[in-house]
């Protein structure tokens, strides 16, 4: 009964990594396959401006990395081809992609190489004039990925073969020495099973939590792809479309600062959304990051400096008081924190309202409390609104600046710091969010 244990247990946990490692091997390469196919699309509609902007010398002045770039006359004549000599090249009009973009005004196929395992994307996009410009880009296959990483992955099997072989073995002795104490005639009165019961139930319901968390996990990583797709997509068409009445002609002389500072102002945005995605990422590592002592109050005052201007616009007195608390912790993470909030308050706060910003101790804690005078969180918001990409009022978020991502680096910040959040707000009278850092 051993043996058979043994191999059952040592079976079923080499199907369960076996399978891990192909769905989160097989994800990965999707996940980022998509990525390369947005910054492949994101690329084509840049080259598309250029060309329209300033002709096929645009493309000549430019160094597009590893992407081919081929202009296409609306005959299927190849004008100019950044890989190639477009005079030795072939007529392109019957080209799938060429001919989706004639048609259709965009078009996508891919080709694969058998013999070499690469397979190239082609994105075309049909220009105003009649032609097409394509951009291509040559990768590996999933397969040549597999062959390439063999060794690293044979060598994780043989371990993780030898790691399930010694639990198991372990497990199957574990529960035959009970089950060998058992009496089968009156199994239910048996002091052993009433002892094993427990364990088992215990070991279902960590399979199942282990299983629902990777599902919400995987959720999350699709959602957060799509939202910061779409909020980059966003901005970018916003510059494109103004830049191509620009391009057109089709702004008055005396219109022409509006529409650049507009530009300017969504090219800030998407900076801005950058630079908060990185450090989400940066967090999301748990990589250890420079810890020193660092006095609250003094980057409260650094902060207050920093937001006073735009307090002034929207008429907010931004108020500070507190003591000189110091702590041991992250210098850059403590300021990502004092910063959000406070410029959370003053984005979403009344014309004539008040910030109060304060420093204390508590309990051999240290204490940071931000409270405005605003609009308030719904108590349906309230459980949310520290998720990333969630915005109560999306509009108004947006024309304030906002990202979505601000009270997410708040939360991971101080947990990075084993701290805790405590949030109260009121709709039509103010938030106050108050942060608890061990010293």
């Amino acid at each position: 009964m051993s043996r058979k244990i043994f191999r059952n247990i040592l079976f079923t946990a080499l199907v369960v990594l076996f399978s891990g490692m192909v769905f989160i091997f097989g994800g990965f390469y999707h996940y980022f396959e998509r990525q390369q196919s947005e910054k492949l699309k994101n690329e084509l509609e840049i080259a598309a401006s250029g060309v329209e902007w300033f002709g096929i010398e645009y493309l000549k002045q430019t160094d597009f990395g590893i992407c081919r770039v081929t202009l296409v006359s609306p005959e299927g004549e190849v004008l100019y081809d950044t890989a190639a000599d477009a005079g030795t090249m072939e007529n392109h009009g019957q080209r799938e992609e060429i001919l989706e973009a004639f048609r259709q005004g965009e078009g996508h196929s891919v080709r694969y190489s058998a013999t070499l395992m690469e397979k190239t994307d082609y994105y075309a996009k049909g220009l105003n004039d009649g032609s097409v410009i394509r951009i291509s880009r040559t990768g590996i296959t999933l397969g040549a990925v597999v062959i390439g990483m063999q060794q690293p992955i044979m060598l994780v099997l043989v371990i993780a073969l030898v790691l399930s072989a010694v639990l198991a073995l372990r497990l199957s002795e574990n529960i035959v020495r009970p089950i060998n104490r058992l009496d089968l005639e009156n199994p239910m009165k048996n002091e052993v099973y009433e002892e094993l019961s427990p364990l088992l139930k215990r070991i279902d319901k960590q399979n199942q939590e282990l299983k629902r968390a990777y599902t919400l996990a995987q959720q999350d990583r699709i959602e957060f792809t799509a939202n910061v797709s779409h909020e980059l997509k966003t901005p970018l068409q916003s510059i494109m479309g103004t830049a191509e009445l620009l391009e057109n002609g089709l702004v008055q002389k005396e219109d022409i600062p509006v529409f650049a500072a507009k530009m300017r102002q969504e090219a800030a945005r998407m900076v801005t959304l950058v630079e908060d995605i990185i450090r989400l990422s940066q967090l999301d590592t748990g990589d250890s990051l420079p810890v020193e002592t660092v006095r609250l109050l003094e980057v409260a005052k650094e902060v207050r400096a920093l937001l006073q201007d735009a307090a002034k616009r929207k008429h907010i007195i931004l108020l500070l008081k507190g003591e000189d608390v110091k702590i041991t912790g992250v210098y850059r993470l403590i300021m990502e924190i004092l910063y959000n909030l406070c410029d959370n308050a003053i984005k979403y706060n009344r014309g004539g309202g008040t910030v109060n910003m304060e420093i204390r101790e508590e309990e051999n804690r240290a204490v940071i409390t931000v409270k405005d005078t605003g609009i308030g969180i719904p108590p349906g918001d309230q459980s949310h609104v520290f998720e990333r990409f969630y915005r109560i009022d999306k509009s108004r978020s947006k024309q304030s600046g906002g990202t979505g991502l601000g009270l997410s680096i708040v939360k991971h910040a101080v947990q990075y710091h084993n701290g805790e959040i405590r949030l109260i707000s009121e709709p039509g009278k103010g938030t106050e969010i108050t942060v608890f850092l061990p010293k």
